[in-house]
């Protein structure tokens, strides 16, 4: 369990990659380690705060870039996977439309299909489901809250700010 700018969070992590991480609301921390371990029945678990605190402070890092790459290990159908890729290449304070990422998983009539994988994406804010809206720009639901998805995406677009101002200026902000 970790401290991030979006409230307490778990991270699972195996030799092959990040394969869970969920925002933790006030008392649910047994419950989010369990759900964690029905997913991953088969795995032996280890309680290791030190070995995760190095990714989560590259994951919540103030300086853009800084955790730009993890390795991560997912479970789920092919369609699944597909959508969770799909989100990866949403760049970093942008938004989108249900719709849109149906679109671009070529399966244009899914979109409900798209919203359900979303909903069962395991790895909180590395595959950015927070990016995806509704169509009218309403922000929707959020599993972990809608207002933890719009601090994400403004903090996501301050940090994307500051790196177009930087390329602008030369100078570091």
């Amino acid at each position: 369990f970790h401290p991030s700018p979006f409230g307490e969070f778990v991270m699972a992590v195996t030799g092959r990659g990040i394969c869970a991480i969920e925002f933790v609301s006030p008392g649910s921390r047994d419950a989010v380690l369990a759900g964690i371990r029905r997913q991953w029945s088969a795995a032996q678990w280890r309680l290791q705060p030190r070995a995760t605190q190095t990714l989560a402070a590259r994951l919540f890092s103030p300086q853009p870039g800084a955790g730009d790459r993890f390795n991560l290990l997912v479970q789920g159908s092919n369609f699944q996977v597909k959508v969770w890729q799909a989100l990866l290449r949403i760049p970093s304070g942008s938004a989108v439309a249900y719709e849109d990422v149906a679109a671009r998983i070529e399966t244009p009539a899914a979109t409900r299909a798209v919203a359900s994988a979303i909903a069962r994406n395991p790895i909180a804010f590395l595959i950015p489901c927070h990016r995806v809206i509704r169509k009218t720009g309403a922000f929707g639901e959020y599993r972990w809250g809608s207002a933890r998805k719009k601090a994400m995406l403004g903090w996501e677009a301050a940090r994307r700010a500051a790196v177009d101002e930087e390329a602008i200026s030369g100078e570091p902000s």
